[in-house]
């Protein structure tokens, strides 16, 4: 009977390691950032609202491009928009600026603007007007991988999306962000150092 009892106690354990398993393989992770074969840097610069943006920046200097921002911290970064709107809140077309995890900021803190950027954030839902080559919200992901050639490094799952990484210029990297209809939701252009953290959880 004791045999029994610990034969289950055992059983119910495995099937809970199963399970989290299960679950963290939603979620993997990617601890080096390693350029798969053939795959090449990408020269364009992103421009936001008509105003190219170049990494490493400041917050004043996104500002001093026609933004503003409350310099409220959540979730590792802030909302900028264009001056002329008064407020942040939806629907006026924003964007998020990734600051430096090196300031040790937690949600709710207020930013300096003398804060190094470390990245920027689009998404097709956000009403920002962006130029990058000829892409598009919506377009197609192998259309994508037709202009750029193959990814630099890829991952992703139907639940948080899929997403596709290119060197840029000046140790920078992209991330093009595809939903599960792989159609372009987002784009995320960053340091080096910043975005090789942020791929060890896709949801960054």
């Amino acid at each position: 009977m004791i045999a029994g009892a610990v034969f289950a106690f055992y059983g119910v354990i495995g099937t809970l390691v199963a399970g989290l398993d299960a679950f963290m393989s939603i979620y993997p992770t990617q601890t080096e950032f390693t350029p798969a074969e053939g795959s090449r840097p990408i020269s364009s610069t992103l421009k936001i609202d008509g105003h190219e943006v170049t990494l490493p920046c400041t917050v004043t200097d996104i500002q001093r491009m026609g933004y503003t921002t409350d310099y409220d911290y959540f979730s590792g970064n802030i909302k900028m928009w264009p001056i002329e709107y008064e407020n942040g809140l939806y629907p006026t077309p924003n964007f998020q600026v990734y600051i430096d995890d090196s300031y040790g900021y937690e949600n709710d803190d207020h930013v300096s603007g003398d804060d190094q950027v470390a990245a920027v954030r689009i998404e097709n839902d956000s009403k920002i007007k962006f130029e990058f080559d000829d892409l598009k919200f919506n377009m197609s992901r192998d259309a994508l991988i037709e202009t750029y050639g193959p990814p630099a490094y890829e991952n992703g799952n139907y639940t948080q999306g899929y997403f596709l990484y290119y060197e840029g210029e000046n140790d920078t990297i992209y991330r093009f962000h595809f939903d599960s209809l792989y159609t372009l939701v987002g784009i995320m252009y960053g340091t080096s150092d910043f975005m090789e953290n942020a791929m060890r959880w896709m949801y960054y």
